[in-house]
């Protein structure tokens, strides 16, 4: 169970709990020092889709680094691009170079190799947000939906053939187009669905993407999901022990029963709260010796077989032991 106190959503997650998602993002793509020059006559030279795909994902190296394939803590803070599988390098080399061949602002592939390495890094322990178990700070139940433009872009892309037709593994586009998992993706849906038509058979030439449509990278940003919370409360919310306003701390009457209270802005708790309610007659002992023999159900001492107080004390740690 999650609950969400700020309406903001984590980003995902990666590592998780109990199959929750922590909103852990991978780190952002790695922009090269490389010119990228998009070619306008046959006589400008180009780099090679697996070139632009070294250079962009893993800086200027010469070999690719070691492959990640699971998350642990020794892995947890490498890049999630060194998750990508040998098969994801080689559709993102294809994409770069088809991107670089059409005038496509290769920052559109950017997006989709870091969706894809967030899905190798974290989607193993990912869970979904919309299994209801997340809630606001009000105990209304939450869910999480694409813009009404996005979701018809997925819905059709999900409901055509060609899935399998664009070099991108199938259960990470079905991953990517879930809003349970990937609320908060980079790609953007209508690049991945020119990337379909583009590539699959039966492609025609008017589904064939302008040059122009991507030439100008558009951000997703933060707007590309809608938070939906249940108009009811359905999830009891005990009131904290303490509430932080602006730096400034309030202890509740929860609190206070729990034995917290304020040293100037400093919140401290009294160790026995039993002893501090005796003392207050709070619990409407007289004494110390009247509370310890209400706890015990015991109504008076027989004071001719317990010589003194000290004698009471074993015989009842004696008696709870024998009881256990």
């Amino acid at each position: 169970m999650k609950i969400n106190a700020l309406n903001n959503v984590y980003s995902q997650a990666q590592a998780a709990s109990d199959k929750t998602t922590k909103i852990s993002r991978s780190q952002p793509v790695r922009e090269s020092n490389a010119t990228v020059e998009q070619p306008v006559s046959s006589g400008q030279s180009t780099i090679s889709g697996q070139g632009l795909m070294m250079s962009r994902l893993f800086g200027k190296v010469s070999t690719l680094p070691e492959i990640q394939t699971q998350l642990t803590k020794s892995t947890q803070d490498i890049d999630a691009s060194n998750f990508l599988t040998k098969s994801d390098l080689s559709a993102l080399s294809d994409l770069y170079g088809q991107a670089q061949a059409q005038g496509t602002d290769l920052r559109y592939v950017d997006d989709i190799a870091r969706d894809l390495g967030s899905y190798r890094k974290f989607g193993s322990v990912s869970g979904n947000y919309n299994t209801g178990s997340t809630y606001d700070a009000s105990g209304r139940i939450q869910k999480v939906s694409f813009t009404d433009k996005d979701a018809a872009t997925a819905s059709r892309i999900l409901s055509s053939d060609n899935l399998s037709s664009s070099g991108l593994d199938p259960a990470f586009l079905r991953y990517e187009l879930d809003p349970g998992y990937s609320f908060s993706h980079n790609a953007s849906f209508d690049f991945l669905e020119s990337i379909m038509n583009t590539t699959s058979s039966d492609a025609t030439s008017k589904d064939q993407p302008m040059a122009s449509q991507f030439a100008t990278y558009v951000s997703q940003g933060q707007n590309n999901y809608i938070i939906n919370t249940a108009s009811e409360a359905t999830l009891k919310i005990e009131e904290p022990d303490v509430i932080s306003k602006d730096g400034v701390f309030t202890v509740t009457e929860t609190g206070k029963k729990h034995g917290f209270r304020l040293e100037g802005n400093d919140v401290v708790q009294d160790k026995d709260i039993g002893l501090i309610d005796t003392l207050s007659g709070k619990n409407g002992s007289k004494t110390l010796l009247d509370d310890l023999l209400k706890r015990n159900n015991i109504e008076s001492i027989n004071t001719e077989n317990s010589a003194s107080f000290f004698d009471f004390l074993f015989s009842s740690r004696a008696n709870n032991k024998s009881q256990g």
